[in-house]
């Protein structure tokens, strides 16, 4: 319980010197921290605020009206909690100058009319204020230990209101974020509805978000330090009882909402991901290497799916959640292709009803986890540019950007310019003359080297050449080389 004035004017000794409250009697329920005493006209400056300051005066003696009315104010703007003034030594009563002062600065001021040692009255005071003190401490670690009793136990939102309310001997109510209740123990059962207005209120934060709070009603007392405790380490109770809810059959969810609003960056402030991504265990950093892992062709996107590419990849290095039928990984890693293979691999072990289908797009590589909705992105776009089931959206650069100009009438009439031919007839005979140029200049114009890749015979290969030259002429020109690439690629783009 708090020390206040009141408290402190009935220990034995203040008692045992008659003090009389001059001004002040509506501020007895004041706290006091400490008694101190001092003789000093400058006794103010010792101050810290919340003292009761004993004096009889004597270094106010021949100042005047004005030397104590600055007496006063000065001890006010520290924040005294009261004056006592003893008298005799100095004043035979309350000066009017100091009297008049203590009302205009609402300083608490106390006479004593008998002659009490100020050890004495200073020994049982602060002997009051200390034992306050260790119980405080005390009630503080009481509460804390019913409430990790209740958590142990699995006490949920309900419970845990019911024991603050016991611990509180008063209403405790938990509300939503926009007031909706969720839990209330100790109302009245009158059919009034009134809950009356909160004394003490704490706001209950899940996942760095303020969720919603706890409130304790009257007949409780704000100055009540024990109902004050209640609603405190009540509202960190109540934000471990949520998240461990969280952590079980929410936390899926939880990912998931994390993942949508990192990749279509919905958030406040970058740190605000960092910290929600360390809640779900997640050791990120804001910067970092990260890249995004598109999971597609699934036949099913369950949660045996997400388990299999959380457990392709290191512990702790990645956040993989079902965003509609697909599966979006965001991966601490600088090896996209390397992450891209380990999934690919995991998830092709659950296709146990067909060959797999599923393909595997990474995004390049960023350096922030803001930017990852970045690399999302450029995944989805390289999904388009090729049928492989492991993609590298980091090494179809060219074909990304292309992707952009493609449809510019320029570039249509490039692609027919260099190659339509080849297109024209590969599309009327099922022959592949355009993937067999592709290869060919991939591979610096090698005939040895576009065998290997196609797998054909080196005959094969010099044929489909002689037909290529035919159709579109000298495929070997320097001048020539730049303009098939970049058509064979918006061909391919366009296609």
């Amino acid at each position: 319980m708090v020390v206040t004035l009141a408290s402190v004017l009935r220990i034995d000794a203040l008692a045992r010197a008659r003090p009389e409250v001059v001004v002040g009697a509506d501020l007895l329920d004041r706290p006091v921290r400490w008694v101190h005493t001092s003789e000093l006209a400058e006794a103010a400056f010792l101050l810290k605020g919340g003292e009761l300051l004993l004096t009889t005066g004597l270094g106010l003696a021949g100042r005047g009206a004005v030397g104590e009315a600055a007496y006063v104010a000065a001890m006010a703007e520290r924040g005294a909690a009261a004056l006592v003034l003893e008298l005799g030594w100095t004043f035979p009563e309350a000066p009017p100058a100091m009297v008049e002062a203590c009302r205009r600065h609402g300083l608490p001021l106390v006479v004593l009319r008998e002659v009490v040692p100020f050890v004495e009255i200073t020994e049982q005071a602060q002997s009051a204020i200390l034992e306050s003190a260790q119980t405080g401490r005390r009630r503080e670690r009481d509460v804390r230990q019913v409430l990790t009793d209740a958590l142990l136990d699995g006490a949920g939102p309900a419970e845990l209101t019911t024991v603050l309310a016991e611990l509180a001997h008063a209403p405790v109510t938990v509300t939503t974020a926009d007031g909706a209740l969720v839990a209330s123990a100790g109302l009245p059962t009158d059919s009034s509805g009134r809950r009356g207005r909160p004394v003490v209120r704490r706001d209950v934060v899940l996942l760095e978000r303020h969720w919603g709070q706890v409130a304790v009603l009257p007949p409780a007392r704000a100055d009540d330090p024990a109902v004050a405790d209640v609603c405190r380490f009540g509202a960190e109770a109540l934000g471990l009882a949520l998240l461990r809810s969280a952590s079980g059959g929410d936390l899926d969810h939880r990912r998931a909402q994390l993942l949508t609003d990192l990749t279509e960056r919905r958030w406040r402030v970058p740190g605000e991901l960092v910290a929600r991504a360390r809640v779900l265990g997640l050791p990120f950093t804001a910067e970092g290497r990260y890249v995004a892992l598109l999971v597609t062709g699934l036949r099913q996107a369950d949660l045996d799916v997400v388990r299999a590419v959380t457990g392709a990849l290191p512990t702790g290095t990645a956040l993989v959640a079902e965003v509609g039928d697909e599966v979006v990984a965001v991966v601490r890693t600088s090896g996209a292709l390397t992450a891209a293979r380990a999934v690919l691999a995991a998830v092709d072990r659950l296709a146990t009803d067909g060959p797999p289908s599923a393909r595997v797009v990474a995004g390049p590589v960023v350096g922030r986890l803001e930017e990852t909705d970045r690399s999302l992105a450029a995944a989805r776009r390289a999904l388009g540019l090729t049928p492989d089931r492991l993609v590298s959206a980091g090494q179809l650069t060219a074909q990304l950007l292309l992707g952009n100009v493609g449809q510019d009438p320029m570039a249509r009439q490039l692609v027919r310019e260099e190659i339509g031919r080849l297109v024209e007839h590969d599309a009327a005979h099922g022959t592949e003359l355009v993937a067999t140029l592709r290869v060919y200049l991939a591979s610096s114009s090698s005939k040895v080297r576009t065998s290997e890749a196609l797998r054909l015979r080196r005959q094969t290969v010099h044929g489909r050449l002689q037909k290529i030259e035919e159709l579109i002429g000298d495929v070997h020109s320097s001048s020539r080389h730049t303009a098939l690439v970049v058509a064979l690629a918006l061909e391919q783009v366009l296609r």
